[in-house]
């Protein structure tokens, strides 16, 4: 069988191309409808597959061939069953034709002499039913002496030319039948190495999640979980819960709530002098510098002061300057190693310098060392912030962690908390990294946007239990 795809306007035009081109016998397969424009005026068409018989279409092309132009026009204008009807007639007309087209005289040889037999035939020789018209033989024998025996096995002579004809015939079927039926073994043959589990498995199935819990694991991914580490979190509920327990979704969400608590680190500790801010361009290390420089100062009471080493950034330095005379605090901007040994004699009375660094990727081995140039000299009394978004996904996350391994961070900040819509990024750096979760920035005000870190606030963001209860509320 061979497959072939046809476009129309419509149905019926997509029928009638298959009737003309592919014959009676065509399958219809599959049909569908294209979204795509038609033509010129933008309508949208059909496509349609169909299955046809290399066989068929070879009959109906020969049948073609033996009609004139307008007897084919009319022959393509008919009905599929009517067209299968002319075929088979005009086929058994040409099988007539080549009987009837065999030998009028034929020569027998008797012993010493030869018998010169000729015949004329009326009537049909075969038809599809298999009957056989009455055929009407004038002998004229030279020899008298030839007997009724010979006559006989003169007539015999003539069947074979009829058979033959058949058996041609038969044989091109059967040759078409078996290419066929070969074609169809490839075909099962390719289908038996295909899968056949039509029957999907549940979601986290692979991973160890039973079937039941498979609503929690989904929830979990689709807050942005990796599927291993949502897994994670499945199965030690699994574990540590019955199944009567498993069915509950309270309890299984408080499970899933104390493992996030019990597997994330946060830290508050802000006790170190210098506080430096990396991170790469756009993660919005500026803005946490200063959310951060606020809290100390209007709810600890800090005096700090504010230093910046952006070089590269047009306007970052006058921008942190502006700020630092908002916050009325001492403000300083470090262009080398060398301006670093007149600065650190004067900040001895400083609770905190919080010090601001280019965003930097990384990817070359000399940002590392200018990073590492522009650095204070202290090596007391220090804390590396490594500044993140949360729009950015895992891949990118850990590559850039990867990255700063080289220059050293303690803790991580988050900021763009407000304009996610998944936060579960947050989790799977601190499981994949381990690093600390120091503050998150939630929004653009200062210093109202910025909070420190807690495992609760993490739990919050994953399960969403804020927002479930706010939509209660509004419901």
């Amino acid at each position: 069988m061979q497959v072939k795809k046809f476009e129309a306007r419509s149905m019926k035009d997509a029928l009638e191309m298959i009737k003309t081109q592919l014959g009676p016998d065509a399958i219809i397969l599959s049909a569908k409808e294209i979204n795509k424009g038609f033509g010129l005026g933008g309508e949208k068409s059909i496509e349609v597959t169909a299955a046809y018989s290399e066989t068929t279409l070879q009959n109906k092309k020969y049948a073609e061939s033996k009609m004139p132009q307008v007897t084919k026009d009319k022959f393509q204008r008919i009905s599929a069953k009517d067209q299968k009807e002319v075929m088979r007639k005009v086929i058994e007309t040409q099988i007539a034709k080549m009987n009837a087209a065999q030998p009028r005289t034929t020569g027998i040889s008797t012993g010493s002499q030869t018998v010169a037999v000729k015949t004329s035939t009326t009537g049909s020789i075969g038809t599809a039913g298999g009957h056989r018209a009455t055929q009407k033989r004038y002998i004229d024998i030279d020899n008298d002496e030839v007997n009724a025996s010979t006559a006989e096995t003169v007539q015999a002579s003539q069947r074979p030319m009829t058979d033959v004809a058949k058996k041609a015939w038969n044989d091109m079927e059967v040759n078409s039948l078996k290419r066929e039926i070969e074609t169809l073994k490839h075909v099962m043959t390719q289908f038996q190495n295909v899968p056949q589990s039509f029957v999907q498995a549940h979601p986290g199935a692979d991973l160890g999640v039973h079937y039941q819990m498979s609503p929690h694991f989904q929830k979990l991914t689709a807050a942005g979980l990796l599927p291993d580490i949502a897994a994670g979190i499945i199965q030690n509920c699994q574990k540590s819960l019955s199944q009567n327990q498993q069915q509950n979704r309270a309890t299984v969400e408080s499970s899933m709530a104390k493992h996030i608590l019990d597997t994330i680190t946060v830290t508050h500790d802000s006790s170190e002098q210098f506080h430096l801010f990396v991170g790469p361009s756009g993660s919005g290390k500026s803005a946490s510098l200063i959310k951060m420089a606020s809290e100390m100062i209007l709810k600890q009471q800090k005096r700090i002061a504010i230093i910046s080493t952006d070089n590269s950034k047009v306007g970052g330095a006058e921008q942190m300057k502006i700020f630092a005379q908002i916050l009325n605090v001492p403000f300083l901007s470090v262009r080398s190693q060398q301006d670093w040994s007149h600065v650190i004699p004067h900040l001895d009375q400083l609770d905190h310098v919080l010090v601001d660094f280019s965003g930097l990727n990384l990817r070359q081995a000399e940002e590392v060392t200018f990073m590492k140039r522009m650095s204070p000299p202290v090596y007391r009394s220090l804390r590396t912030h490594l500044v993140l978004s949360s729009l950015s996904k895992d891949t990118d996350l850990l590559e850039c962690a990867k990255r700063y391994e080289s220059f050293g961070y303690h803790d991580v900040i988050f900021t763009g908390l407000d304009e996610a819509s998944q936060h579960g990024n947050i989790y799977n750096f601190a499981i994949k990294t381990q690093a600390p979760l120091c503050a998150f920035g939630i929004g653009s005000k200062v210093p109202e946007d910025f909070e420190w870190a807690t495992g609760e606030r993490v739990v919050d963001l994953i399960l969403k239990i804020t927002q479930a209860k706010r939509q209660e509320v509004t419901a």
